[in-house]
Formats: structure tokens, C-alpha cells, sequence
């Protein structure tokens, strides 16, 4: 750790030794200094250097020391408070301003931008993420036919049949990507990830699946996410003219407790994006910023590693629906709307969604034409149409998340550490993992009456209850 007086001006009563980067690392000049400010430009340009080399040197020990904290959002504006602290601490202590001067702003200012320069121009780690217009996209041939390769391969992994007791094994034994990022979070996340994965083996079904005895939330923002994200990969598809393809559930080539199932996986060769996968994310209550949260950036790193692959697009949507069929086709704002048949069958527990292309357009006629001709082809199926809805794209964000291999080098050893925890435990037992019962107690009621009130009760929704109309659909 760097003393105090290592961060004062011209404290080393020389220019700072020249660092060893990349001049055309993400296409920025590296000898570009931060504009001085207020307080800095009574220094001079060998004290600016000195100070800035000092804060390069504070940001690559939290880089060295800390790497598994760039999962986190806030990772960057941690460093840049941590660093300003640090500058305005000691020259405070050295009395180079008065108690009554405003100066925390100018050193904060100056640590801005310091570090922005640093992350786009020094650093060896990529950036946790990067919006679109940050980073052109250019693919050479050998990058091309390595991309191929990894496709092939990807696409030649054997699965077992869904459903099969295969299947069940090997879903059993994998900490798939999706809830990996459990480990990393508070310890009440990982005690349930252990007991899920514990619990799953005892039961013999994944940790994912729905309960038999248990009826689909049409309401849950969940089940919205799963229901538009076909819709999702159709605008991304249109977006950027690409295609996107399916691989499901890979296992990790080196860690076999590891998996991941991308939502796709760009599969046109001749389109720019080739090989960049895809993770959607359908949004209905909660903002769009384009920053990743934490459990979603770790998905995006676990299904990289995974698959071999260097970059991700996350994106983010936000579908809405239109209240009348009226509306949708008053509607001249919306960039891209469409129409989704909600189907159901008898005993059926899951609804069942078709999604009109959107290539055929939102005229009216030929919007019926297909609504009617789908009725008839998946009534042949025993299914029953239940409601039609519309759809308009309200927000769509597309943002790069890049490998970071650090990163997972650095989680490696959390996450084999807690699969031995899981494989123990299925041996010696799991349940003092088990989440704590709330007891229930009975108050009586104020009043003269024989009523009592029950605290702490718990409600389940184990059953849907739809009402069908008797004509067919």
C-alpha cells in the first residue's frame, strides 16, 4: 500500500516513470492528461504527472487486488470516491488548503476523469461494459474461422432428451449460469443455492423446474420475460439484420459443475455481429439504465467461458401492450408492434404463446388472415385460443458486455469451493440450510366477538382459474 505522502504534489521530486501501454488501446490517445482544474492548476505540469501516475498506481492495486468486485455496478464510481478520499485526506493533512476551501469537488472532478483516461486507455482488463457507439466492430478472417469452429463444435454437443432421466442428471450436477451469481452475493443467496442444489437431487427434478402441482403466474414479471423474449429476438434480429440460433444447456469444457444456456447466439456469417451471443433481459417494472446488474454480468461471463465466446450484447427491453385491438391499429408511433395468440389446452398448466413474423406487417387483413389461419392449424393440436394480444416496442437497449477472463479466473476457486459444499452435503445432509418457518400466532380481536386474527399466514397460488366460453374460440 502507497503511503500518504506519495499522494501530495511533487512529492517524489521527479517526473513519474513512464508506464508501458498500448498507444492505440480502444482507439484513444494514452499521453491525453486530464484537463487541470481550480486548485490543480496552481501546480505544475511535472506535479500534475506525479499525481496522475499516483492515481494510476491506486487504480491497478484495487485492479490486482480486487478484480472480482468489477462484477459489481458501482465498480468504477468505488474507485474514483475511494481515490478522491485518499487525494483529499492527504492534502489536507499537509495543509496545502484551508479547512473553509471548497476543494473536494476540484479533486473530484480531476479523479473523473483521471480514471475515465486510465479504464479507456491503460487498463488490460476490457471494460465491464460498453454502449454500442463505443467500440466499432471488426472481424478478421482468423477471427472469422476460429468463430466457426467454436459454432460447430457447440452445435456437435451431444444433450440428452429433454425430460429424460439423463436430462435430470446432468442438469442436477451442473451450477448453471443463471444462478451462479448467487455465490457472490450475500451469504443468505448462496445457503439457497446450496439447499436448491441439494434439494434437486433428493427430488430428482432441476432446480428449474415448475412444480407439477403448481399453475402459471400469467401476471409474474417472470413469466412476461419469458413470454416476450421470442418477440425480443425478433427485433434484434431485425435491428441488425442478423439471425439468432439456439444451442441450449452447455456444459463448461473444463469445469463440469458449470453450465449455461444462452438465449443465442448470432449464426450469420456474413453479419458483423457473427458469433457475438445474446442475453435478453424484457423489462416491466424497473428502469432501463445500460448498466448490467450484478447477477446479470456474472451470467454473461459464465456463458462466455462456457461457450468460448469474447463478447456478449445484453439487451434490454420494455414490450407493452396495447389495452384494444383499436389502439393497435391507431398506433403510427411505435417502430415495431406485432401480435401474440395466447393459446391453451385442456389440463395443460403452461399457456402456450405463437408470434406473428414480423416481416408480414400490421395491416389489418392480413393480420386476420394469419390470426385465422393459426387458430385452425393449432386447433388440430387440441388447443383452444384464449386471447389475442398486441404488443409495442416501448425501450430497447443494447449494450456489449466483453470477456473478462481475470475475472472468472479469480471466481473459479469460490465456485468450486461451494460445488464441494454441494456434494458434500447431499452425503451428509442439507437441511439446516432449509429457510426458517415463520410461526404463526393468533390474536384476538378487540371487540366482543369470537373472531381472532391470524399473523404471519402463509398464501400460495397453486391454482389458475380461467374462464373459457363454451363457443369455440
Amino acid at each position: 500500500m502507497s503511503s500518504d505522502s506519495e499522494y501530495l504534489p511533487n512529492s517524489s521530486g521527479s517526473e513519474g516513470e513512464e508506464k508501458e501501454v498500448d498507444d492505440n488501446y480502444f482507439g484513444f490517445d494514452v499521453h491525453r492528461k486530464p484537463m487541470k482544474q481550480n486548485l490543480l492548476e496552481n501546480l505544475s505540469e511535472s506535479e500534475i504527472s506525479d499525481i496522475t501516475s499516483d492515481i494510476y498506481d491506486q487504480i491497478l492495486e484495487e485492479e490486482e487486488n480486487h478484480v472480482l468486485h468489477i462484477s459489481k455496478p458501482t465498480f468504477y464510481d468505488d474507485i474514483k470516491k475511494k481515490v478522491t478520499e485518499t487525494l483529499f485526506e492527504s492534502w489536507s493533512t499537509a495543509g496545502l488548503f484551508d479547512e473553509e476551501d471548497d476543494v473536494y469537488q476540484d479533486i473530484e472532478d480531476f479523479v473523473d476523469e483521471t480514471v475515465e483516461v486510465y479504464f479507456d486507455t491503460i487498463s488490460r482488463l476490457p471494460k465491464r461494459s460498453i454502449r454500442e457507439h463505443e467500440k466499432p466492430i471488426t472481424n478478421n478472417s482468423n477471427e472469422l474461422s476460429a468463430i466457426e469452429d467454436k459454432l460447430h463444435y457447440l452445435l456437435s454437443v451431444d444433450q440428452p432428451k429433454q425430460r429424460s432421466q439423463e436430462w435430470y442428471d446432468f442438469r442436477n450436477n451442473l451450477i448453471t449460469a443463471s444462478n451462479l451469481w448467487k455465490i457472490f452475493s450475500s451469504d443468505a443467496q448462496k445457503n439457497s443455492l446450496i439447499y436448491e442444489k441439494c434439494k434437486c437431487i433428493a427430488n430428482q427434478t432441476p432446480t428449474t423446474q415448475i412444480d407439477s402441482k403448481d399453475f402459471c403466474n400469467v401476471d409474474s414479471p417472470m413469466h412476461w420475460g419469458v413470454k416476450y423474449e421470442p418477440v425480443t429476438v425478433m427485433i434484434y434480429e431485425s435491428v441488425y439484420q442478423t439471425k439468432i440460433s439456439d444451442f441450449g444447456c452447455i456444459q463448461h469444457p473444463v469445469y463440469s459443475c458449470i453450465g449455461a444456456s444462452p438465449d443465442g447466439i448470432n449464426t450469420c456469417p456474413t453479419n458483423e455481429r457473427y458469433g457475438r451471443m445474446l442475453e435478453i433481459k424484457n423489462i416491466k417494472n424497473r428502469d432501463i439504465t445500460g448498466i448490467p446488474k450484478e447477477e446479470y454480468w456474472i451470467q454473461t461471463q459464465i456463458q462466455m467461458e462456457t461457450c468460448e465466446l469474447d463478447e456478449c450484447d445484453f439487451v434490454e427491453t420494455r414490450i407493452m401492450e396495447f389495452d384494444t385491438e383499436e389502439e393497435f391499429y391507431a398506433d403510427t408511433k411505435s417502430d415495431y408492434k406485432g401480435v401474440v395468440l395466447y393459446f391453451l389446452q385442456k389440463d395443460a398448466k403452461q399457456p402456450s404463446y405463437v408470434y406473428m413474423p414480423l416481416e408480414l406487417g400490421n395491416e389489418k387483413e392480413i393480420v386476420d388472415d394469419w390470426i385465422s389461419a393459426t387458430k385452425s392449424e393449432y386447433r388440430l393440436d387440441g388447443l383452444v385460443l384464449f386471447s389475442i394480444l398486441y404488443w409495442y416496442l416501448d425501450e430497447f437497449s443494447c449494450i456489449l458486455i466483453p470477456r473478462n477472463r481475470a475475472w472468472f479466473q479469480a471466481a473459479v476457486p469460490h465456485i468450486l469451493e461451494t460445488w464441494d459444499t454441494i456434494l458434500e452435503e447431499r452425503v451428509s445432509g442439507y437441511e439446516h440450510r432449509s429457510a426458517k418457518k415463520r410461526s404463526i400466532t393468533v390474536t384476538a380481536g378487540s371487540d366482543s366477538s369470537n373472531s381472532y386474527i391470524v399473523n404471519n399466514i402463509q398464501l400460495t397460488n397453486s391454482i389458475c382459474l380461467i374462464k373459457l366460453d363454451t363457443e369455440d374460440a
